[in-house]
């Protein structure tokens, strides 16, 4: 099955990739902090943070198209966090945009940093910066096991297509549902299985 590897543009030859992954972490995540703490109303910081952001993706020679289906993805999550603002306060509708561009800013620029960066030197580097080994390791057998969620996924979906020939109504959603479910449960259970292989070869969890 076809992978969407994290850092599949990472082999490209561009200004970003050529940088010290020590200083794109760093700036990346002084970048968040910034965009984060600066209020809305101030537009030109956000006109320049836009900017920066366009600027590195034009050099990193990623398809923009990539950027636009990994906004596409993640983007949704954000927005129904936040949308329930604009009901509970008067400037709500404010503070729900200001989220969504700080997000769009905040995503773009760490979608820059793994897709021009090989995982197992960003790792390396967050080790260096003395990152928590436990947060190391998550993100270590999230990059490892995301392609074995992914092809479950696959497989899964395919099985529903086939069943529902086509359809799109009500009993279709309804199986989609139950597929999720039983794709988490399917996914705990795989993982506590892996859990209890690395145990008896004397994993220790407070190691």
């Amino acid at each position: 099955m076809h992978h969407s590897f994290s850092d599949q543009f990472a082999n490209l030859d561009s200004s970003l990739s050529r940088l010290s992954v020590k200083f794109k972490i760093v700036f990346c995540s002084v970048f968040a902090i910034l965009i984060v703490l600066t209020p809305i109303r101030i537009k030109f910081a956000f006109l320049l943070y836009s900017i920066l952001v366009i600027w590195s993706m034009f050099i990193s020679r990623i398809p923009w198209l990539f950027f636009f289906k990994r906004l596409l993805t993640i983007l949704p999550f954000v927005a129904l966090v936040a949308v329930s603002v604009p009901f509970i306060q008067d400037d709500g509708w404010i503070i729900f945009f200001s989220c969504l561009i700080k997000a769009i800013l905040i995503i773009l620029s760490f979608i820059l940093l793994v897709q021009t960066t090989r995982f197992n030197r960003l790792l390396n580097e967050l080790r260096n910066l003395k990152v928590p080994g436990l947060i190391i390791m998550l993100l270590s057998f999230m990059y490892r096991y995301l392609f074995v969620v992914e092809d479950e996924i696959l497989r899964r979906k395919r099985a529903l297509d086939l069943r529902s020939a086509g359809r799109r109504d009500f009993r279709t959603i309804k199986s989609t549902a139950n597929m999720l479910g039983s794709l988490f449960i399917h996914t705990y259970e795989r993982a506590e299985r892996i859990y209890l292989a690395m145990c008896a070869r004397g994993y220790k969890s407070n190691g």
